[in-house]
Parts: C-alpha cells; structure tokens; sequence
C-alpha cells in the first residue's frame, strides 16, 4: 500500500542523536530494512565524530552542511547536494547554515537485518 505523508501529517519531535538533540520526523520505518526521516539542524550543530554499522545517504534539502570524514577534508554540501556515508566510516556533519536534511538508512533492526532478500 502507498504511503502518503503531506506536510500535515508530519510529526516533529527532538530526539538525541550521538549526543545533540536536534528535531526529526519520521517518515518511514517498515519491513523493508530501510527508513528514512527529515532532521533539522540549526547553523552551528555539529553531530560529533561517529560511525554507522550500516549505510546512510543524506539529501541537503535546504541549507549547508560541512562533512568530513575521518582521513579526508571537509566537503561543504549545499540545498540540493548529496553525500553517502559506508558502514563504519568515522565522520562529523557540522550545519554551516540552518539545515534541512532528508536522511535515509539500513535499519538497525538485527530482526531486519538478518532476514534473507525476497527480492
């Protein structure tokens, strides 16, 4: 069954992640061991040096975001622009500018995650 999300039924609410408390709205959650959600970073935040066990790719719907990962320069990713995180790639993502970001990701669901590909 589709899914339909208008901006009235968006639910924002704060949430911690890696130790920052920024703003998120969950899109999508199910059994396709993938979800995907907005997260809003105002200018100045910096989600501190971290890691993933499992993929993440990130819109920049709106606003600039400085990542950079462990190893490498900084990349400034303007509204528009696109970066894809590998499992266990060590990085810190500093909003430049208020941001809006679309994030989508594996789960991190171990029931999900072990269940064989039907496809």
């Amino acid at each position: 069954m589709t899914k339909y999300v208008t901006t009235k039924d968006q639910r924002w609410q704060g949430i911690n992640v890696r130790g920052v408390t920024m703003e998120a709205c969950r899109l999508w959650e199910g059994n396709y061991n993938v979800r995907s959600g907005f997260f809003r970073m105002p200018k100045g935040m910096q989600v501190p040096l971290h890691h993933h066990p499992y993929w993440v790719q990130v819109l920049v719907m709106s606003g600039k975001m400085e990542v950079k990962a462990e190893g490498e320069e900084a990349h400034t990713i303007a509204a528009g622009g696109y970066y894809f995180v590998e499992p266990g790639e060590s990085h810190v993502e500093t909003a430049v500018e208020d941001t809006l970001l679309l994030v989508v990701s594996e789960e991190e669901r171990e029931d999900l995650r072990l269940r064989p590909s039907t496809h």
